[in-house]
């Protein structure tokens, strides 16, 4: 299992009940677009990523000072792997 795989079943386990709204594909394109190494992710990581993203209410993860370029960021990851952000 690679760090990615970790990242993506901890995120999964911790937030959801039942069917993940994220797929694998969301969380690998968020970790590209905020240049976090899988290895690198923890509980401040993910305080920063919006709650409406996180439950499927918000095709924007970020709403920090950055979260223009890492949204935009976000968006072409999503669109090269062929998921809806």
């Amino acid at each position: 299992m690679t760090a990615l795989d970790k990242v993506y079943f901890r995120f999964a386990r911790e937030h959801y009940v039942g069917r993940p709204l994220r797929d694998f594909e969301h969380v690998e394109a968020l970790l590209e677009a905020a240049e976090v190494p899988p290895g690198m992710v923890d509980e401040s990581f993910w305080r920063q990523v919006s709650p409406e993203w996180v439950w499927g209410v918000s095709p924007t993860p970020f709403d920090d000072p950055n979260a223009r370029r890492h949204n935009a960021a976000y968006r072409r990851h999503c669109a090269r792997r062929g998921v809806t952000p």
